[in-house]
Parts: structure tokens; C-alpha cells; sequence
């Protein structure tokens, strides 16, 4: 998890201003009325309604925008990005793999928007639309919250079990997922570089490069399915202590464990607790949480995978923050937490 489309939201409905970063990336406009209208269009073309309001504007890898419509219905529409990794499976079909599985899960009552249109090719980008979810943002250090996101985590890889065409379909996932080819993957977005470490960091292409083949060697043998790849507080809604909403519905097909151990290593980050990704400590009290959601232990070589997907998590942040931080002459919190918790991401215990 290195951004999330849940973040950085204006909740006006202003067209006066310059669109956001995210926005002219998806988009190519820097008039938000231009972009107003070109969603407009969409919306009557798809949905049978122009917008009435604009309810919030986010998203630091698709340009999202929460609106009312005339007709009363209030919608989440999403533009896409393109792949910055053009020889990476079809992105129209990973988006259209997890569109079905919103629908499968929303069928089976978990709280999830439903798929009202898309993926849509209109005016040359890709759309889609939702229903919108209300709810807070929870404070993922909350004991209590924790414990929901671990229950729903294990409940919708379950419920998912039931759609092994998805696994194809989906692959390996956005980039903070793909540590297969170690150490590090394109970026997801372009605004950084992985292809030269600067200097004095060798060790965090070590590091990176020992998570990724332990993993590759825990995992090896183990079922595959399908859970989502960013699965954290700031992806979430909770009303009254029940989870209400889940966004972002990117899709990774990998083991339970590996799924597992990416959520444990970023499940508190969110406006609400501060951001930051899980200590040792909290990443093994989500794990535990999670195994007893499930209903049955992870085994040992389980528990050694999970240990080292959250350490490469935890690097992947690192590596980008570091691209991001370059020439500034300090380090982030990110790799500060690896430099001083290395070793115990990947021997985490319970």
C-alpha cells in the first residue's frame, strides 16, 4: 500500500478550481468545470441522470468523484488510470474481474458498493460507477477496528473462493503486491523510479530481495485466491462497531497468507489514526485477529509467509518514500521503522 483513492477529497462542490494532480493525470484537463461536464456526460449516457451535486473529489491513483444525481441515486464515479506498466495484463479486464467480484460479494450482503456501470470506455478513458456507501473512516489502532478489518478481510477471500475464474483474471495485483521478480517492481505511478538506488541504500534492495524469496519459498504449494490488495482503515467505513463500507476494490490473486500479511502491515493507516503503517506488534495482534476470524490457525509455513509479505510491504513503502524523498537529506518514517524493525518483520511470532 504505498497511496489510496480514498484519500485527498475536496467535499465541495466548487467548479471554479484546478483539477488535482490525480485528475489531470486520468483526465488530461485542468478545468474542473470542463471535467464536471465531461462526467456529466458520462453519467446521462450510463445512468440515465446528469449530476445534481458533487459530494467530494479523490483518489491519488484514479480521479474519484462521489456525486448526487437528479434522480436522487447517489453514486461514486471513478476514472482510471492507464498502466504505467504497458506490457501488464489487460487493466480494462483486472478492473472488469473486480467489478464481479463487488457484485458477488454485495449479493452475499458484505458491505461493499455495487457495480452500477463499467468498466466503460468513454472519451477515450475508462470509467466506472458505484453506489456510494456512507460511514467513518475508522481508527485502524483501535483494538475493536482491527478486529473488524481482520474479520472482513477473512470473510470476503472466502466469499471469493467461489469465483476461481477470477484468479486469471486478476493476477498479480498493483505493484506494492508484485514482489515475484524482486527487489522492486515498475511503480505503479511514474512520479518515481526504482530502476537506480541512491546511494547508501543498498541494503534496503537486501532487504527487499530477502522478503520476496521468502515468501517465494513459504508460499510455495499453497492455495490461490482472490482478496483485495489494499486492504487497510482508509479503505473503510464503520457505523455503531460495524463495518459498513470497503472501497478501492483492486484485486491480488496470491495465498491467504501473503494477502494476510500485506493487510497486517498497513492496516492503521488512515486520516484518523495518524497514518503509518503497523509496527511488528500490531502487524502480529492483526494476524492473530485474523486467524481468529478465520476460524482456523495459519500453519507454520503460513505464519513464516504472512511474516514476510508484511516485511516486503513494509520495504516497498520504503523504497518509495525514499524515490519520493531524494535530495531532501532525511529519511521518512517508513524507512526508519525498517531500519530499526527489519529483522522482526520478518520473524514475526504469536
Amino acid at each position: 500500500m504505498a497511496s489510496s483513492d480514498s484519500a485527498s477529497s475536496s467535499g465541495r462542490d466548487d467548479v471554479a478550481d484546478r483539477t488535482t494532480d490525480t485528475e489531470r493525470a486520468v483526465h488530461g484537463t485542468e478545468s474542473v468545470a470542463e471535467l464536471r461536464a465531461f462526467l456529466n456526460s458520462y453519467a446521462c449516457e450510463h445512468l440515465a441522470s446528469p449530476i445534481r451535486k458533487v459530494r467530494f473529489r479523490a483518489g491519488r491513483i484514479d480521479a474519484v468523484w462521489g456525486v448526487d444525481l437528479d434522480d436522487g441515486r447517489s453514486v461514486v464515479i471513478k476514472g482510471h488510470r492507464a498502466p504505467v506498466d504497458h506490457e501488464a495484463a489487460d487493466a480494462t479486464d483486472a478492473i472488469a474481474a473486480a467489478r464481479d467480484a463487488q457484485r458477488v460479494l454485495a449479493a452475499a450482503g458484505f458491505p461493499c458498493p455495487e457495480p452500477l456501470s463499467g468498466p466503460d470506455k468513454f472519451g477515450g478513458r475508462v470509467l466506472t460507477v458505484e453506489t456510494l456507501l456512507a460511514g467513518a473512516v475508522p481508527d485502524g489502532r483501535d483494538p475493536a477496528n482491527r478486529r473488524l478489518l481482520a474479520a472482513g478481510l477473512a470473510r470476503h477471500i472466502d466469499l471469493l473462493r467461489a469465483r476461481p475464474d477470477l484468479l486469471q483474471r486478476v493476477g498479480a495485483g498493483p505493484s506494492w503486491c508484485q514482489y515475484q521478480a524482486g527487489p522492486w517492481p515498475v511503480p505503479h505511478d511514474s512520479i518515481v523510479n526504482f530502476d537506480v538506488t541512491p546511494a547508501g541504500y543498498d541494503w534496503l534492495d537486501a532487504y527487499a530481495r530477502r522478503a520476496s524469496d521468502r515468501i517465494l519459498t513459504c508460499r510455495d504449494g499453497a492455495e490461490v485466491v482472490v482478496g483485495h490488495a489494499d486492504w487497510y482503515a482508509g479503505n473503510a467505513a464503520v457505523h455503531e462497531g460495524v463495518l459498513v463500507g470497503t472501497f478501492d476494490w483492486e484485486l491480488v490473486a496470491d495465498t491467504e497468507a501473503v494477502i494476510a500479511g500485506f493487510a497486517a502491515a498497513c492496516y492503521a493507516a488512515s486520516s484518523t489514526s495518524g497514518g503509518g503503517l503497523s509496527s511488528p506488534d500490531e502487524a502480529t495482534a492483526f494476524l492473530q485477529d485474523y486467524e481468529a476470524a478465520r476460524g482456523v490457525g495459519l500453519t507454520g509455513g503460513e505464519r513464516r509467509t504472512a511474516s514476510a509479505a508484511a516485511a516486503w510491504i513494509v520495504a516497498f513503502n520504503a523504497r518509495w518514500e525514499l524515490a519520493m524523498s531524494t535530495g531532501r537529506g532525511e529519511e521518512g518514517p517508513n524507512l526508519s521503522l525498517l531500519r530499526e524493525h527489519g529483522q522482526h518483520y520478518l520473524d514475526l511470532t504469536w
